[in-house]
């Protein structure tokens, strides 16, 4: 709390005698409320760099969020197969061949392991995310999951029934 004044001092929106009284009162408290009360009248410091810099962060968030709402229902659905181990790759060897040239040749393995589908990154150059994370060590993933091979990314859907 006195940190809180003092900086208010500094950036002059606390006058010096006014922080010197409210001082002595910090340290005469005996409740949270009574500190609350000391600082809720100091005026917000607001300057044109941090108006401008909360205003950007906002728009990052909200063309991000908007970004992923317009693409969500146009990306391309992988549909979990009836085997047990699936190989996606770029390589015509593939079980699944994704064209791109940012999925390596063996990018990634999708297993059914007992009730789950687990994906395994092959030890791409790019990169296999689900959801935007990075898989480091297996990562189990459900229907509706996006996963990413390079640059190129999926939805996993449940097969017909």
């Amino acid at each position: 709390m006195a940190g809180a004044l003092n900086r208010a001092c500094v950036e002059e929106r606390l006058s010096a005698a006014t922080f010197v009284a409210r001082l002595d009162l910090v340290y005469a408290a005996r409740t949270g409320l009574e500190l609350d009360r000391l600082v809720a009248d100091l005026p917000e410091r607001s300057s044109p760099r941090r108006v401008l810099l909360g205003a950007v962060g906002w728009w990052s968030g909200f063309s991000a969020d908007l970004r992923r709402a317009w693409e969500a229902p146009r990306l391309p659905r992988l549909i979990l197969p009836r085997r047990a181990e699936v190989v996606i790759g770029r390589s015509p060897l593939a079980d699944l061949v994704v064209a791109d040239q940012t999925v390596s040749s063996r990018h990634a393995l999708l297993r059914h392991e007992g009730a789950s589908w687990v994906v395994h990154d092959a030890g791409s150059r790019n990169g296999t995310f689900v959801n935007g994370w990075r898989v480091v060590d297996p990562m189990v993933v459900e229907p509706g999951d996006q996963l990413t091979f390079g640059a190129t990314t999926f939805v996993l859907a449940l097969p017909p029934a």
